[in-house]
């Protein structure tokens, strides 16, 4: 009953906080709502591949169920808490732990964050699809196939319901393939989630090799652990598939793949003494990319766009392009000269000017930058500017685990479809099952909007408790760890070094988005940029720190018991007073 009643609680707080919908934000929220459009594969809008598709597919299934965003999203976050929790307990097998789970994830604070929990954006949703993600990626660790039945004087055979067993399980890891395909989708950078999901699936892989199982049962089980991986690149080529028919493009999407992205990269990696952390494409540098190439000089518009309109109005030596800001002003460029009809086209204009721009590098017409990169989407950085991003990651990364700088309570709300905008937000409203007439209702008199925040401020307080409290038992079990590895036992430091690795990854993340985002000069953008991908690492880890503590139950019995005895032994008197009293008495 009670977890009914923290499930309701959950269920008041989103149907109370609301979704809301920025339909002004026309290259980020508008532009994901406008790929869950019908006609969407018949636009010629600029920007209709200028970011992955993934949540526009969501928004789209949204307006299908006709069910609320706001219902929609809790339910989200209620399948990833009971998903988290059923892979707790089958780590663990501790129930309080498992339940504890359930209301740690389903009450995270995220959910009510103004631009990472209640916004209609990708952003808002990267926190529950990773803890899924996880959750699913725990339970395949532990999945088991079904034995074989063997009867005295046969060979083994399987039964009917041994045979579903292996179909129930094959299809799990199908639908875990297609899940990480979802996620992928969603967000131009995703390519930093293949490691954990190749390092999980070779790990799996490892385990069953060395399981005491017949070579027959191995050999199944190691093949289906490929499920996953099989699954997620056919999901993936679907998706590039369904844009090469609409689209001509075999591409996840043209900002950050294809031959214009490789373009904006040759731009990066040209020597420049203006290139800086903000500064990523210097007047001077696309000025050498347009003098090496003849094919882009025979459309000299797209220069001149690029360093005189949109963001670089009304000179780039006046206002230079900050960040990446050069690849959404490629895109517009080349819809204002050659046109971005034929995307196929495009692309096959680009790969020859990116051909003549490494001859140029071949023969030292062009000089590469001596600066170090990591990826074709990122600005080289020298030594000491990579050291300079441990700081602002270390920043972002400890306070996940807080929330106290950067964190703001949904405050935003939805804005009735009326007046100049009316067309724009009223489709957008009616794609998310919301009235627009009244996009706010008040459906609990006895509970508001500001009741709402107060509570969502006070989760947010206990959230830092809780975590902090989490952090001082993961340091308590690294000692324990120490006597367990002293011993020869290796259940906790492995739960540990797992928690670990989750942490460390999550620090990863948060050094290379820094390295994005640092041009940004903004602590809640970035905080937006990387909380949501950050807490479900930080979150598991905690937890699996926790279980692992927890996960020695005879030790910590008997250490209860030793309490225990100490404990009577103070309050009963002893036994030299006992007698002395007996003597005195008599």
């Amino acid at each position: 009953m009670a977890l009914v009643a923290i499930t309701a609680g959950r269920l008041v707080m989103s149907l109370t906080l609301h979704m809301w919908y920025p339909f002004t934000q026309r290259a980020d929220d508008a532009l994901l709502m406008s790929y869950s459009f019908p006609e969407y594969p018949n636009s010629s809008d600029r920007y209709k591949l200028a970011k992955n598709q993934g949540y526009g597919w969501f928004l789209r299934a949204v307006g299908w169920s006709r069910i609320n965003i706001d219902t929609v999203y809790f339910l989200l976050w209620f399948l990833a808490a009971v998903l988290v929790a059923f892979a707790t307990y089958r780590f663990f097998h501790r129930t309080w732990l498992a339940l504890s789970t359930y209301i740690y994830v389903l009450w995270n604070p995220l959910a009510f964050e103004n631009w990472q929990g209640t916004r209609v954006y990708r952003n808002s949703i990267f926190a529950p699809t990773l803890f899924i993600l996880l959750a699913l990626l725990m339970l395949f660790l532990t999945s088991t196939p079904p034995k074989s039945k063997c009867v005295h004087g046969s060979t083994p055979g399987l039964t009917a319901a041994q045979i579903l067993a292996w179909l129930g399980m094959g299809c799990f890891y199908c639908v875990l393939g297609l899940v990480f395909t979802i996620i992928y989708d969603m967000k131009e950078d995703s390519i930093w989630l293949v490691p954990m999901f190749i390092f999980v699936l070779s790990l799996k892989v490892i385990t069953v090799v060395r399981s005491h199982s017949d070579i027959i049962r191995k050999t199944l089980a190691a093949s289906l652990c490929l499920l996953p991986l099989i699954s997620a690149y056919s999901g993936l080529e679907a998706i590039k598939s369904y844009n090469a028919r609409n689209f001509g493009v075999h591409m996840l999407n043209t900002r950050t793949t294809g031959e214009i992205a490789g373009f904006i990269s040759r731009i990066y990696k040209i020597k420049s003494l203006h290139q800086t952390p903000e500064i990523w494409s210097p007047a001077d540098s696309i000025v050498a990319a347009e003098k090496a190439s003849p094919t882009l000089q025979t459309q000299p518009g797209i220069i001149d766009y690029v360093t005189h309109s949109d963001f670089a109005a009304p000179d780039i030596l006046v206002k230079p392009l900050t960040g990446d800001y050069i690849s959404w002003q490629m895109l517009a460029a080349i819809d204002e000269t050659i046109g971005m009809e034929d995307e196929n086209a495009v692309q096959q204009f680009f790969r020859k000017v990116n051909m003549e721009i490494d001859a140029a590098f071949s023969d030292g017409s062009l000089t590469k930058t001596d600066k170090i990169s990591v990826s074709s989407s990122l600005v080289p950085r020298s030594k000491h500017e990579i050291i300079e991003l441990f700081d602002p990651a270390s920043d972002v990364f400890s306070d996940t685990f807080t929330l106290q700088r950067y964190y703001q309570v949904s405050h935003n709300v939805n804005i009735p479809a009326t007046g100049k905008y009316n067309i724009v937000n009223k489709r957008g409203l009616q794609q998310l099952n919301i009235d627009p007439r009244n996009p706010n209702p008040r459906i609990f008199p006895l509970f508001s909007y500001h009741n709402a925040q107060e509570v969502a401020s006070t989760v947010v307080t206990i959230y830092m408790i809780v975590n902090i409290l989490l952090l001082i038992v993961l340091l308590i079990n690294l000692f324990c760890c120490v006597r367990d590895l002293h011993h020869r036992k290796w259940i906790r430091p492995a739960f540990t070094a797992l928690s670990l690795c989750l942490f460390l990854y999550a620090y990863a993340y948060a050094f290379f988005a820094m390295w994005y985002a640092q041009y940004l000069k903004n602590t809640y953008v970035q905080f937006f940029y990387t909380a949501g991908l950050l807490t479900p690492f930080v979150a598991i880890g905690l937890i699996l720190g926790l279980g692992a503590f927890c996960s020695d139950g005879h030790y910590w019995e008997s250490l209860f018991a030793r309490l225990k005895e100490y404990q009577a032994n103070r309050l009963s008197p002893p036994q030299e007073a006992v007698s002395l009293h007996d003597q005195r008495s008599q």
